[in-house]
């Protein structure tokens, strides 16, 4: 509580290097989300579609860039997107798809990532290679569509809460699709250990 109470005086500048303006309802969701980090806590950002959450997201991963490696874990069908972004508005970032390199170059590129460099994987392919991203400790952690790790059951969710980091931001426009129990998954990956064990809601 104190940590918190410490970072609410914070008031976060955008990165420089970040190639956009923001709008003023966008500017204050990354002075909340670099409030949180400050903290040493997590968050699930929830905007509507269209409201600019990747954009955000990438100015958090831009200011704290320098800290160590990031990695964004996204459905298949905005992997894509995510590198274009990073390379539209925050082209300093070293952005790489993971399923873009061939199979001796993927290790290498979770094990030698490092300051500046930005890892976008698929949560499938993440599944598949589970112990590989699971042996690293990354600085900035950020799940898209975090709707996918609804289930905290599912071999998906447990592969990306074993994930190690510092700072973990979740991304989603539906944090309730079906129960509360959603979004008590989504906060598991946000801030684990936080709300306790897993009940039936």
């Amino acid at each position: 509580i104190e940590r918190l109470r410490s970072a609410q005086s914070a008031e976060p500048k955008l990165p420089s290097l970040l190639q956009a303006r923001l709008r003023p309802y966008q500017e204050e969701g990354y002075q909340w989300a670099m409030r949180l980090a400050t903290a040493g806590m997590g968050g699930c950002l929830a905007d509507d579609m269209g409201l600019g959450k990747t954009l955000q997201a990438l100015a958090v991963l831009l200011e704290r860039a320098a800290g160590g490696p990031a990695l964004v874990i996204a459905p298949t069908s905005v992997c894509g997107n995510w590198f274009t972004e990073a390379g539209r508005f925050a082209p300093t970032l070293n952005a790489r798809i993971y399923s873009d390199a061939g199979d001796s170059e993927r290790e290498e590129l979770v094990s030698q990532a490092g300051p500046q460099d930005l890892l976008i994987v698929s949560y499938t392919l993440l599944q598949l290679a589970q112990e590989r991203f699971a042996g690293r400790h990354w600085h900035t952690l950020i799940t898209d569509e975090a709707q996918a790790i609804k289930n905290a059951a599912a071999k998906r969710s447990q592969a990306v809460f074993e994930l190690q980091a510092d700072f973990r931001l979740a991304l989603t426009g539906t944090p309730v699709e079906n129960r509360l129990a959603d979004l008590w998954s989504i906060m598991r990956f946000a801030n684990p250990g936080l709300l306790g064990t897993v009940h039936r809601f």
